[in-house]
């Protein structure tokens, strides 16, 4: 146990307090979420549409349907589960381009890091049901950051795609880089 962990440690309130004012995600980790549906779309930008749109094998999702899968998910858990909204299911068949999934992405990111910085410390401990079974539970923060690794399981699944493209020059766009 450190000193922060056992109780009537001078500064320990200030340690709790300083901890908990801080924003929902560390600043480098956010500004890798915030640049990243950008940062994706202009990677498959050099690709074909048609490269983007055809599976990788048979039973596999191709480029456009993940993306797609992402901006929706994202306003699923962030839209739906946290604030309540009618859930709206996006179809990949209904986006013809990158613009136009980026186009619906870009404003759903910027609401998504309007929505996280406004967190406080008692909010981030609400807790929402899960909309497939309401007795099982999840706080804001954990919607939250199912929300940011969901996203980056997804992105490997888009560089692998874009490796069978027979791309090599794909960049490190680790959290942390």
């Amino acid at each position: 146990m450190n000193a922060a962990d056992r109780p009537g440690v001078p500064g320990q309130d200030a340690i709790v307090t300083s901890w908990k004012s801080l924003h929902m995600l560390p600043p480098r980790i956010r500004e890798t979420f915030a640049r990243f549906p950008r940062e994706v779309i202009d990677l498959c930008r050099l690709h074909p549409w048609t490269a983007l749109v055809t599976p990788p094998q048979p039973g596999m999702r191709p480029i456009r349907d993940i993306l797609v899968h992402m901006v929706s998910a994202e306003r699923h858990w962030i839209r739906h589960v946290i604030h309540g909204d009618p859930r709206e299911r996006l179809q990949p068949e209904a986006f013809p381009d990158l613009d136009s999934i980026l186009s619906a992405w870009a404003p759903q990111r910027e609401a998504t890091l309007r929505f996280l910085d406004g967190l406080t410390p008692e909010r981030r401990q609400e807790r929402r049901p899960f909309p497939w079974d309401a007795t099982e539970m999840a706080s804001v923060e954990e919607i939250v950051w199912h929300v940011v690794t969901h996203e980056q399981y997804h992105r490997g699944q888009v560089f692998t795609r874009l490796a069978l493209l027979g791309r090599r020059d794909l960049p490190d766009y680790d959290m942390l880089r």
